[in-house]
């Protein structure tokens, strides 16, 4: 009998001999690594690692209806062509969730891509969900784009990527590499720092070190994606004299180029490839090796990062879409509360879950994760698409915020029921997801069985009362808020009971203050508060 075993693979260390054992036991099956290529001795085999690539803009001059319809379609069907043409071919393509278009509305297609990536001739790269701004989102969601991303590649196809790759992205903050290497990534690559870095760029392959001082090999000049091969590459002395440079640096003779097509999928043209194919002979200057995006990452020796030149700090553009920043606001702020629901929804399922109270709700979170992940595409979310674009973008972002917000709220369910909520008056449960302590404003409505009092007490489980201000009523139902202290990561319950008639609530303004019985603000000449 067959026994389904669930393990969390990202949290172990993933040794050869750990992931052969688990083949033999028939709980994974995951074909040999399209890295399974014989690595260059770098040192003495100068080596161009070149990238067949197609750059798709999942929205930006056209919506997801066009991208369906068209451009995966396009996509599938000129580069199946290709490898029927040429046996050799290697292909990169980036984004879960444009596989998951391909399977969803192009299935038989689907099957054959699946079958040449299983193969290491289709590769996938770029390890996220789709090829996102790096700017707006938040860390945590960089992270889940690399998580999202290669655990749908290692389910659908059994292979991962260890690159990031954002060729288009419009700048990239300090802080990246250290994302990256956290999550295991070994590589970076994007061309877009030619469109308007105001500094030389760092390297064309070197390290980039991140802030707390981990880092990722980077291919920082990947050149146009859209650019054409020359015949016979190989001799070209501008290629030549980019790979003695890095080996001058490095003692590693290599460097990385892109080509193909771009911003509506496709597949590189045919006499690009014969040109890459064709460039080899005992003349050659330099070897090319065409090959998957992140195939130099996995060739290069673990020391080479401590040998290459080294960039520490952000990549940001001057010009190219750095107003973009400013606009698309519903956009931003609808990504931001994604974010910061996911997180407490997530933290108040991990806490029901442990009590014993529910099942964890992985899918559900992944499902709402991929909605905002998606959106996060580097001209979705910065606000570079065409309007008609948003009316896709907004929906999913609302539907994630419903997805959230329902694991959040049955997450709070199942914990509450496990809290004593005895109380004089009415028992109030407060959340605090953050993990420091927090003291702010709480708004409530609370239900009385009887009269509403004439005045209000929050008092805390120490004993401690805290003044509540009545907003409105209705019928037995009062509208209240007051200032809560909670502890980090918390469910404190207070005791809405009735109170003494001590004071007004109502405020007094004058010029430099603002006061009623129970607080008092004073603001001093710069219009900062004082007290």
């Amino acid at each position: 009998m067959n026994t389904p075993i669930t393990l969390n693979l990202h949290a172990i260390k993933r040794t050869k001999a750990f992931l052969a054992l688990l083949a033999a036991l028939g709980v994974l099956a995951i074909a040999p690594p399209a890295s399974a290529e014989e690595k260059p001795d770098f040192t003495k085999e100068k080596t161009l690692y070149v990238v067949p690539y197609a750059h798709l803009d999942t929205q930006w001059r056209w919506t997801y209806v066009t991208t369906i319809d068209s451009f995966i379609k396009t996509t599938i069907d000129a580069n199946l062509a290709n490898f029927e043409k040429y046996p050799d071919n290697v292909f990169t393509f980036t984004g879960s969730s444009r596989f998951e278009m391909m399977k969803e509305y192009y299935p038989e297609g689907y099957e054959k891509v699946k079958k040449l990536i299983q193969e290491g001739r289709w590769r996938v790269g770029g390890s996220s969900v789709d090829e996102n701004d790096a700017n707006v989102p938040s860390p945590e969601s960089l992270l889940r784009q690399i998580l999202y991303g290669n655990h749908w590649f290692k389910k659908e196809f059994g292979r991962e990527s260890i690159d990031y790759m954002l060729p288009d992205c419009f700048g990239f903050p300090a802080y990246l590499p250290s994302i990256f290497a956290h999550a295991g990534l070994k590589g970076f690559s994007t061309q877009k720092l030619t469109w308007g870095y105001p500094y030389p760029i760092p390297f064309n392959v070197g390290y980039w070190e991140g802030p707390d001082g981990n880092g990722v090999i980077a291919a920082l000049n990947g050149t146009q994606y859209v650019s054409s091969v020359v015949p016979r590459l190989d001799k070209e002395q501008k290629w030549l004299d980019r790979i003695n440079a890095v080996g001058k640096d490095s003692g590693y003779f290599v460097d990385f180029r892109y080509f193909g097509t771009g911003d509506m999928g496709g597949a590189p043209r045919q006499k690009d490839i014969e040109n890459c194919l064709a460039s080899k002979g005992e003349d050659s200057l330099f070897t090319v090796k065409m090959t998957g995006s992140d195939q130099l990452f996995r060739d290069l020796p673990e020391d080479a990062k401590e040998k290459m030149k080294k960039f520490k700090g952000e990549l940001l553009l001057k010009e190219h879409s750095a107003g973009s920043i400013t606009s698309q606001g519903y956009m931003k702020r609808w990504n931001r509360k994604n974010e910061l629901l996911a997180d407490a929804a997530e933290r108040s399922a991990v806490q029901a879950t442990w009590l014993g109270a529910m099942n964890y709700p992985a899918s559900r979170l992944e499902e709402a994760w991929v909605r905002v992940l998606a959106s996060q595409m580097h001209d979705i979310l910065p606000g570079t698409s065409l309007p008609p674009c948003y009316e896709f973008s907004w929906n999913d972002e609302l539907v994630a915020l419903n997805q959230f917000a329902q694991v959040l709220e049955e997450g709070a369910r199942d914990v509450i029921k496990g809290l004593d909520t005895t109380a004089q008056g009415q028992s109030l449960v407060i959340y605090n997801p953050l993990s420091r302590a927090r003291e702010d404003l709480v708004e409530a409505s609370i239900a009385f069985s009887g009269p509403l009092p004439a005045a209000l007490n929050a008092v805390a489980p120490d004993g401690s009362k805290v003044p509540v201000q009545v907003l409105k009523t209705e019928a037995d139902t009062a509208q209240i808020v007051f200032l809560a202290k909670v502890e980090p990561l918390s469910w404190t319950t207070f005791d809405i009971r009735s109170g003494k008639v001590t004071g007004s609530s109502f405020l007094h303004v004058t010029d430099n203050t603002v006061e009623n019985d129970f607080y008092k603000v004073t603001i001093n000449k710069d219009g900062d508060v004082a007290s």
